[in-house]
């Protein structure tokens, strides 16, 4: 099949680049603002207007009705400038759950959250029940707890709650984040989301992995480019330092590892949109290409730059620590690896 970008995605795709690139350099990222900045507000506002919230959303709610390729490419972008903003949860994994329950069927809280969402007022991020540690603490409006998120077995219920403040947020592994540990809250209004079936529960999950594999891949493409362009200035005996071997070998197999898990995640939303029977095969080879991908290349690029690479000035960790921390969240190579050849043996 034919999964190359028609002109409207190549559009998009160039559009979200230039949007996170003018509106979230790094250098905000480093500043992980909790959501109560008003930069943090306008910023969502505007994904909001540029219709990104909108992208899959049921059309009963003026969504736009497009695939997962088309937020792919967002997801990618965000990435690309390591967006600390939930969009993930927000305008995939939210608006999946709600076209599959139907706003007939849905909780008036689930469609009144889509809703603020797709206004550009409210923020959510979905977290399993599970889940001890929780991401983006204070740069949200709404964490939703969501039971039954990684079990089929268990009824998908979620209770939707007000996102904790700045003071209660903690440090972890990847700085422009900012996370907490879940506590025991008796109090939680549950919503049961029956009219969701094992299939649309299945499509939302690999849909919602498969933009964090997005991000993993934005991560990897800008870190190979801050590699990449440091290689050709750097000057040693009298050459560029892209120009030895020991440089050049190392970015062209990072280069490989960053397209073929491109090629790969495409493939999955490609898959995804068009219900294709090796659709779990083709996301959970994205999943294990993203990772390793990504892994490898920030790993790399922080050897190029030599002792200044690990310094916390540089942007080189930044991208390390977000794409481990994105591995973390999607179980790591081994899990995900082992997923591959349990499906290719099947």
């Amino acid at each position: 099949m034919d999964f190359a970008l028609n002109d409207e995605q190549q559009m998009l795709h160039e559009s979200a680049r230039r949007f996170f690139a003018d509106n979230h350099p790094l250098s905000r990222a480093r500043k992980a603002l909790p959501w109560a900045d008003a930069a943090q507000k306008t910023l969502w506002s505007d994904m909001a207007n540029m219709g990104w919230m909108a992208l899959l959303a049921p059309e009963s709610m003026d969504g736009l009705g497009l695939g997962l390729t088309d937020a792919y490419l967002v997801a990618e972008a965000a990435g690309h400038q390591l967006l600390n903003l939930p969009w993930n949860s927000s305008a995939v994994l939210l608006p999946l759950w709600l076209r599959a329950e139907g706003t007939e069927h849905a909780p008036e809280a689930l469609t009144a959250l889509v809703q603020g969402i797709l206004a550009g007022e409210r923020a959510a991020h979905c977290v399993a029940e599970q889940d001890r540690l929780r991401d983006h603490v204070a740069q949200c409006t709404d964490v939703v707890v969501v039971r039954g998120m990684h079990d089929d077995a268990q009824p998908l219920q979620i209770a939707i709650t007000h996102s904790t403040s700045a003071d209660d947020a903690t440090w972890g592994l990847d700085p422009t984040l900012r996370q907490s540990t879940a506590n025991a809250d008796a109090t939680l209004s549950w919503h049961t989301l029956s009219h969701v079936s094992a299939e649309d529960r299945a499509h939302a999950r690999r849909a919602y992995r498969l933009m964090q594999c997005a991000e993993l891949i934005g991560v990897a493409q800008a870190a190979l480019q801050l590699g990449a362009d440091y290689a050709k200035e750097r000057v040693q005996f009298g050459k560029p330092i892209g120009s030895y071997q020991a440089i050049k070998h190392q970015l062209a197999n990072a280069w490989m590892a960053v397209d073929n898990a491109r090629l790969s995640a495409l493939y999955a939303s490609a898959a995804l949109d068009g219900h294709l029977p090796d659709t779990a095969f083709a996301c959970a080879a994205a999943e294990y290409t993203a990772i390793e991908g990504a892994l490898h290349t920030t790993r790399t690029v922080i050897q190029v730059h030599g002792g200044m690479g690990f310094t916390w000035e540089h942007d080189a960790h930044l991208y390390l620590k977000r794409a481990q921390h994105l591995a973390a969240r999607l179980g790591g190579a081994s899990k995900a690896l082992t997923q591959v050849e349990a499906l290719a043996l099947a």
